[in-house]
């Protein structure tokens, strides 16, 4: 499955506007993505594994008959919050978007890394640098 960088956004905007402390439920973080668009639970749970593996959240995904059972967001961890600080902004998203769209293969590091550069410019841009 590809990994969408939109759903990764919305995920972890989601996981950050809960105000349980240790993260939003299930259904919490599906009733928040749905106000993005629509994303299967195939697509959710695929997400919630990435960003854990990338160590940007706490979460888990248990299994049962090849489907997500159930979906535990967990919380943002300090990575997590420095890799959404990047990618929070929409203009700094849709610009990164737009950078990122000339290439076929892109990993959440450098999508935080071109984000960074972007407000980067945007702050020279408005400091006369």
């Amino acid at each position: 499955m590809k990994l969408n960088h939109d759903l990764v956004r919305y995920t972890m905007l989601s996981i950050e506007s809960s105000k349980n402390i240790t993260g939003p439920l299930e259904d919490e973080l599906l009733a928040n993505l749905s106000n993005y668009g629509e994303y299967d639970r195939s697509q959710i749970a695929y997400t919630v594994m990435k960003l854990k593996e990338a160590k940007y959240i706490t979460g888990d995904v248990r299994w049962g008959n090849n489907q997500p059972a159930i979906i535990s967001p967990g919380n943002l961890t300090y990575e997590g919050h420095k890799f959404l600080d990047n990618i929070r902004d929409d203009g700094v998203w849709k610009d990164t978007k737009n950078i990122l769209s000339k290439f076929s293969s892109v990993s959440l590091t450098l999508v935080s890394n071109v984000a960074a550069g972007v407000i980067t410019q945007i702050i020279k841009h408005q400091m006369g640098i």
